[in-house]
């Protein structure tokens, strides 16, 4: 098992990363802009984004790397932050777009099925934070729960892709202004 231990060029106070030289922390994920979730299209772009760093770190455990505080960051990340932000879809985002968008977009067919991939993530995720917790306690990965780990890693970049690619440049083509601010409005509360 390879311990990695890296500095951070992350600022916890502005969710900004210094402008310096030193390199990324492949274990960290970053802090979102308070403010941008004013814009909410572009906060689940963050959003995913997150989840894109995420994926990254469970690369690393399956390739056989542990870095605890990024370890436990990736536990809180999908604890918290990944459940809340699949219920922003799921509760606000999705039934925004089901009621914008018009039948020659064929969008209720794509909802349906990331909406049915959240669902089979919700019992994944109990799974890695309990493989996660055991990386913890100094225990090495199996090669087939490796590739578990691996498995779900490239699951969430596939599901991004096609939230990325798809789903968002829908959303900014159809949600008008009162739509985006209600989206606005009801991740904020999630967040209080």
């Amino acid at each position: 098992m390879n311990v990695t231990s890296h500095t951070s060029n992350h600022n916890p106070e502005d969710g900004a990363a210094h402008e310096s030289h030193e390199a990324v922390n492949p274990w960290d994920i970053d802090a979102p802009s308070p403010q941008l979730i004013e814009n909410p299209i572009d906060f689940l772009f963050v959003e995913h984004n997150r989840q894109r760093q995420a994926a990254n770190i469970l690369h690393l455990v399956a390739d056989g790397e542990v870095n605890e505080a990024g370890v436990k960051k990736l536990i809180d990340f999908l604890e918290t932050d990944f459940a809340v932000h699949v219920a922003d879809e799921e509760l606000c985002f999705f039934p925004l777009l089901l009621q914008n968008c018009p039948p020659e977009d064929n969008i209720d067919k794509l909802i349906e099925r990331l909406a049915d991939e959240h669902k089979k993530d919700e019992g994944t995720v109990a799974g890695m934070t309990s493989v996660l917790e055991s990386v913890l306690a100094g225990e090495k990965l199996s090669g087939k729960v490796s590739r578990t780990v691996r498995g779900f890693a490239e699951h969430i970049l596939q599901h991004l892709a096609l939230e990325n690619a798809v789903l968002l440049p829908i959303a900014r083509a159809r949600l008008n202004k009162k739509s985006l601010q209600a989206l606005s409005d009801m991740m904020k509360e999630r967040r209080i």
